[in-house]
């Protein structure tokens, strides 16, 4: 454009005139707007690298992107506002076009998508949310928009706000780690100092305001974060239990299953069971699954009439006793009823799953009643597909990256199946007889489904349900992934002991018109071996009962368990027909450990003769350290502390003596300081010889005053300088007499300094 004549030539950038003098400031403000917008929008990433829509997303932001820097230059930031909005539905329901779905979805979701909506702040984590892909779309468009159309319309305080409030909001729900936070906080107050540079021409000295406005927010985001931002959520702890064994590495918090490395059994009791029919004790129930952990989706309600499964079910009642505290509610599936003490404390999930809110102590009992299905092959083979929208938009999730290679392999072993149900007892028995059990295992990186399908021989429970699960949702069938303990060890008439070396995982599987249908990939022989070993060690010792049972006595006329019931899950004949069973109890909840393997760093002690620190300390720890520190010098320079102590320490001490010349003019800049102290400091252009004789009619006109500018020692120093400046030069004598003479001025005058040290 042109500019005329006698004015700096100036450069568009969307909308944003500046002037090339300034435009450097100009640009690193926007670039901090885009730094900004990446943090949040990596967080949001994450999300849909395991619900799905990464390519939709990164739509969603070019296009709002696109749609600022166009309306920048021609709408205001009043109609602005309203555009942002409608950019928010515009792509929400571009995300509900690409996956087609239907306007009567979205209305029966929408109760959903509010309700998590209203309980993220309170450290529900995305993941979670029913409908976690649906709310990332319908979140992003309106902070990216607003963001950067202020930006480059000049607002740049103003193009913090929306931005900041999104990664604040991913703070509150646990999501932003420490990392990403940082970084965005940091590009926040980038964008506001060289906004404010560039608008006054500053200049990059004045970035210490910058370190120290940072350090600021990150300790007081650090106190936030303690006092006021939750944890995400926390439920009862269970005793006994560590990241190190297998129960405690499945379970190690309420609402994550973890898949571990090379994990431990634990032959110590947990609870006991009274019921006439055994069932493998569901405590789990997870449906999404990240690559390398299962999360559950959904919030926990009170307990209310709980739902009944449509096949044919028998209803079993089980009384429970736990041996330990527990955080977990162990049952047989499908839950109907739950009485006690503890059905004051319960609440059931989304996928029908009972659990604790307070931990359970060693003696406590409950009843539970459940409709265990009939299993019925024929009548599995002709369920069909006709699943519920709720059913398929919850348990096909596969994480977006998940390769052909395991699709294709999957397709294989499937080949020969023609019904849902043949598919999950062809990959039911290829687990079983393709990998061999083993709990020294290397836990692999990235997908762990694929790598246990595709690269592993051997593996525990946890891997084969995982691999199920995920091979079954890739051949279009619902499934999810359990966790809790087989059906323990016979101790006496319908009893059975439970013990931590029974955790286990396995699969459900969903059949239309019947409901979920246990099935157990996991080779139950192999895996008894393997689990019988901790009771052979002479010291673990039998249970005793105590003389009150959890429930009323067995009928006495009713023959002794033989033993076979308590494999729910073995084969009957030829045919692979995994009985009912319910999700084995989990143990949720860890009291001592509480995190994972990844998470746990612990410090250990250096056989050697080196030195080992106590602590072991992230970088991220450091990283706030180096800002805490370089704000706090950035507050120290800003604030001329530093320069106040450089003048003090001036006049309290002369230095290192060199030339006398210069020695004579040092010595004078001390005395005038000591004079600026007493009475005012030197004006521009006066001369010191002018300088003190103006001091000396102020000292005459105050009685008050002790007479330091009509001091003779005054004199000896100013008429040294004049001779070192203006005359010939001063020898080193005459050069240590000033010294001397300021040297006890000083301790005339300041304080702290000569005999009165008080």
């Amino acid at each position: 454009m042109s500019t005329g004549t006698g004015t700096r030539p100036r450069e568009w950038f969307g909308s944003l005139e500046f002037d090339r003098g300034g435009g450097t400031y100009r640009l690193l403000a926007i670039g901090s707007v885009l730094v900004l917008t990446a943090s949040y929008v990596s967080v949001l990433r994450e999300v849909t690298r395991v619900v799905g829509g990464t390519g939709t997303l990164f739509a969603i932001v070019g296009a709002s992107l696109l749609a600022a820097t166009i309306l920048a230059r021609t709408i205001r930031p009043r109609t602005a506002a309203p555009l942002a909005i409608v950019a928010g539905v515009g792509g929400f329901a571009y995300y509900l076009e690409i996956a087609g779905v239907g306007a009567d979805v979205v209305v029966s979701a929408l109760d959903e998508v509010v309700a998590d909506t209203l309980t993220l702040a309170t450290g529900l984590p995305l993941l979670q949310m029913i409908e976690a892909g649906t709310w990332t779309m319908a979140f992003v468009p309106t902070p990216v928009f607003l963001s950067w159309y202020l930006a480059l319309r000049g607002r740049y305080v103003s193009s913090v706000i929306p931005g900041g409030m999104a990664l604040c909001f991913l703070v509150l729900t646990g999501d932003a780690g420490t990392t990403v936070t940082l970084v965005g906080t940091l590009a926040a107050l980038a964008t506001v100092g060289f906004g404010d540079l560039a608008r006054r021409d500053g200049s990059i000295a004045q970035v210490d305001l910058i370190a120290l406005l940072f350090a600021v927010v990150i300790v007081l985001s650090l106190g936030v974060g303690v006092t006021v931002v939750p944890g995400g959520s926390s439920g009862p702890a269970t005793a006994g239990t560590g990241p190190d064994t297998l129960e405690g590495a499945m379970d190690h918090s309420p609402d994550r299953s973890g898949i571990a490395g090379s994990v431990d059994l634990s032959p110590e009791p947990r609870f006991t069971v009274r019921t006439d029919r055994p069932s493998y004790w569901r405590t789990g129930v997870y449906d999404r699954f990240t690559g390398d952990e299962w999360l559950r989706s959904g919030q926990e309600t009170d307990l209310g009439r709980l739902p009944v499964p449509a096949g044919e079910h028998e209803r079993v009642e089980q009384a429970i006793r736990a041996e330990t505290d527990l955080g977990v509610m162990p049952v047989a599936p499908h839950p109907v009823s739950v009485d006690g003490p503890a059905a004051r404390d319960a609440t059931v999930s989304t996928h029908g799953q009972i659990h604790t809110d307070s931990v359970l102590r060693e003696g406590e009992t409950y009843t539970v009643e459940s409709a265990v299905l009939e299993r019925d092959p024929e009548r599995l083979q002709r369920a069909g597909t006709d699943y519920p929208d709720e059913i398929e938009s919850h348990y096909l999730q596969r994480p977006e990256a998940t390769s052909s290679a395991f699709d294709e392999r999957t397709a294989t072993i499937t080949g020969d199946a023609e019904t849902p149900y043949e598919k999950a007892v062809a990959i039911e028995s290829y687990l079983r007889s393709a990998k061999s059990y083993s709990l020294d295992v290397e836990r692999p990186d990235g997908n762990v489904a694929e790598a246990f399908l595709l690269e592993m021989q051997e593996g525990y429970c946890v891997y084969y349900a995982t691999t199920m699960t995920q091979m079954l949702r890739a051949e279009g069938v619902p499934a999810r992934y359990v966790t809790g303990y087989t059906s323990g060890e016979p101790i006496g008439d319908d009893t059975y002991l439970v013990r931590g070396l029974d955790a286990h995982a396995w699969v459900e599987v969903y059949f239309p018109e019947y409901g979920w249908v246990p099935f157990e990939p996991t080779p139950p022989s192999d895996r008894d071996a393997v689990h019988q070993e901790p009771l052979d060690d002479p010291s673990v010792d039998d249970l005793e009962m105590p003389a009150e049972t959890p429930s009323e006595d067995p009928d006495p006329d009713r023959e002794a368990s033989t033993g076979d019931e308590d494999r729910p899950f073995e084969e009957n004949g030829s045919e692979t027909d995994p009985p009912e069973v319910d999700d084995p109890p989990v143990q949720t909840d860890d009291p001592v450990e509480g995190e994972s393997n990844e998470s746990a760093v612990v410090s250990q002690p250096d056989e050697g003769d080196g030195l080992s620190l106590p602590v072991s300390v992230s970088r991220e720890t450091l990283a706030l350290a180096a800002v805490v520190i370089a704000g706090f010098a950035a507050g120290v320079r800003r604030t001329g502390v530093t320069a106040r102590a450089r003048e003090m320490l001036a006049l309290y001490w002369h230095g290192r003596r060199h030339d006398p010349n210069a020695d004579a003019e040092r010595a004078f800049r001390r005395l005038e300081g000591l004079l600026a102290r007493e009475y005012r400091p030197r004006r521009p252009g006066e001369s010191p010889r002018a300088y003190l004789r103006a001091l000396e009619r102020e000292a005459d006109a105050e009685p008050s005053s002790d007479g330091l500018a009509t001091d003779d020692r005054v004199q000896t120093v100013q008429a040294c300088y004049e001779r070192a400046v203006y005359g010939g030069g001063v020898d080193r004598g005459e050069a240590d007499a000033a010294i001397a003479a300021v040297d006890e001025l000083a301790r005339e005058r300041l304080p702290f300094v000569g005999e009165d040290r008080s």
